[in-house]
């Protein structure tokens, strides 16, 4: 069978997995060595505009589909779907600022960086409790009103996200 080898691995073949393994852990501890003495490095971008760029930071909370979780320097590798939320970003521990995102992705690579790119992103300090509630009460109507699926679901999303902003406003008090 070709596609099994029972072959002994050669010396060669074990130094050269060894070096490697050796070069990857290497590179991956300089990384984090380089950012542990200024912080996580962090990136925040939408698609029209760059709000944090490679800038250390403490840590980042972030709004994921599969549950609120931290990101700190030497966090393990990771991508994460976000969900309409609040992302935190802890610069220090007293200079903390609150953004709203609609969605993205989280993602913190190997070399102790970190990314969030989020559709829409606004300061929780920036939305309007009166729009929000207005599209709150306009969506839970349409919802009811709908006459199709495709009416309902779009309702239904819309609704989802100005919930997410109505509990962005609670937390950012």
């Amino acid at each position: 069978n070709r596609l099994v080898s029972h072959q002994q691995p050669t010396a060669k073949s074990a130094m050269f997995r060894a070096t490697r393994f050796l070069r990857r852990v290497l590179r991956s501890d300089s990384a984090a060595t380089a950012a542990s003495a200024d912080g996580l490095m962090f990136r925040f971008n939408t698609p029209s505009s760059s709000i944090i760029d490679n800038k250390p930071i403490k840590m980042v909370l972030v709004p994921a589909v599969s549950g609120d979780f931290g990101i700190l320097q030497g966090h393990v590798p990771t991508i994460a779907q976000l969900k309409p939320g609040v992302v935190s970003v802890y610069e220090t521990d007293n200079d903390i600022t609150h953004y709203f995102v609609s969605g993205g992705f989280a993602v913190v690579r190997e070399d102790a960086t970190a990314s969030v790119t989020a559709a829409e992103a606004v300061e929780v300090s920036e939305l309007d409790p009166a729009a929000v509630q207005a599209g709150i009460s306009q969506y839970t109507n349409e919802i009811a009103s709908a006459k199709s699926e495709e009416e309902k679901t779009n309702a239904e999303i819309a609704l989802e996200v100005h919930q997410a902003m109505e509990y962005a406003l609670t937390m950012a008090k």
